[in-house]
């Protein structure tokens, strides 16, 4: 595999890793900077949305080489206001919402609690197709300016049913009302496919899946039950997606080993976030399936970049090196996000580490090097 010579933009650097190639070093990824580092970043946030401007700005100051964008209505992320503001969604979710949950919002209510609710509701679907869902899309793509990638989220059809009607309704009716079930996810995936059809028209070079399916030690659902029902629904929105020649990458929180070889078999390019703390061993991973597919993420938010020291930090973006980076396609990334429980000065690190060790071809002596100068963690 040829390895470049020159500075890659950080659209060229992402795209080359996200289909498995070598760039001129290992890419950087968020998808969701907080507030709190915005402001620390830029002073000031633009708007208490999550917004195309801020995204752009911090990608370009903090060096990540990529930038997410959403269709309006995206879960409630773009409708979020900050500070405790609660409203209800084009669905009719009730939202809440304040500066630590996001990027994010908690539903209140579920809203399809049977038949007869998801009866109502889907007489009088959401249009996917309104001009307006992709302002921030086009505006994104605008700023990025061919030198970022723009990566478009979307919901997968798991995560779309969950956030109308929750987890218990969901596990009820795969013994109760399976044909509910299936019905929900099939409409859920196909409304979310025809937004990121119109992300693609849009122009984004890629398309992230958003689908968690998993807890620290397991998956939400059973493997059998997920592979008859979520299986299929997830294949047709991918394969529609990668039809249009953009990548597609799979977003799924939590412990997906006992699916993994069923996920390989998606036409998806990468995976993320590769949960540290969700027994996802990035060099394992690596090592069975990274031919087939690129990875992202294994930075661990929950307690490293949360809790530990900045040694801490680097001591762990190094492991991530050699347990991934060497023969490229791996991009690092937290194993969620940058949160508002991630302090600034860890941030950092991580960005920095990856920078300073992570050009290829990798100087793996320098990083065992850097690594015993590190010490084992105390």
């Amino acid at each position: 595999m040829t390895l470049t010579s020159t500075p890659m933009t950080g659209r060229d650097r992402y795209l080359t890793a996200l289909r498995g190639g070598v760039p001129d070093r290992v890419p950087l990824h968020e998808l969701h900077w907080s507030p709190r580092f915005i402001r620390e970043t830029l002073g000031q946030l633009t708007s208490p949305h999550h917004n195309a401007a801020d995204q752009v700005a911090m990608a370009g100051i903090t060096g990540v080489d990529m930038v997410w964008t959403a269709p309006l209505g995206f879960s409630a992320l773009t409708n979020v206001q900050l500070h405790g503001e609660e409203f209800v969604d084009e669905w009719g979710t009730p939202w809440g919402s304040n500066d630590q949950s996001w990027p994010a919002a908690w539903s209140k209510d579920d809203i399809v609690k049977g038949r007869d609710d998801w009866k109502r509701i889907s007489a009088d679907i959401p249009d996917p197709d309104l001009p307006e869902r992709m302002l921030q899309p086009h505006r994104t793509v605008e700023l990025a300016a061919g030198k970022l990638a723009v990566v478009g989220g979307v919901r997968g059809p798991f995560s779309a049913v969950w956030m109308l009607a929750g987890l218990v309704n969901m596990g009820t009716w795969l013994y109760d009302d399976p044909g509910l079930l299936a019905e929900m996810l099939k409409v859920m995936g196909r409304w979310n496919t025809a937004l990121a059809l119109n992300l693609v028209k849009a122009g984004v070079d890629a398309v992230i899946i958003h689908d968690d399916w998993g807890m620290n030690k397991a998956t939400f659902i059973r493997p059998i039950d997920w592979r008859k029902y979520v299986f299929p629904v997830i294949a047709e929105q991918a394969a529609a997606i990668a039809g249009t020649g953009v990548p597609v990458i799979l977003h799924s929180d939590g412990n997906l080993n006992a699916i993994l070889p069923d996920i390989v078999q998606l036409p998806i390019v990468a995976l993320n976030p590769i949960q540290r703390g969700a027994a996802m061993n990035l060099a394992q991973i690596k090592k069975k399936y990274g031919s087939r597919l690129c990875l992202i993420g294994n930075l661990n938010t929950s307690d490293t970049l949360s809790n530990g020291g900045q040694d801490d930090v680097e001591r762990e973006a190094l492991s991530c090196l050699l347990d991934a980076g060497e023969g490229g396609g791996y991009i690092m990334a937290p194993d969620h996000s940058f949160h508002g429980g991630v302090p600034g000065a860890n941030i950092w690190r991580a960005l920095d580490t990856c920078k300073a060790y992570g050009r290829y071809p990798l100087d793996q002596n320098a990083i065992a090097a850097r690594l015993a100068e590190l010490g084992e963690k105390q």
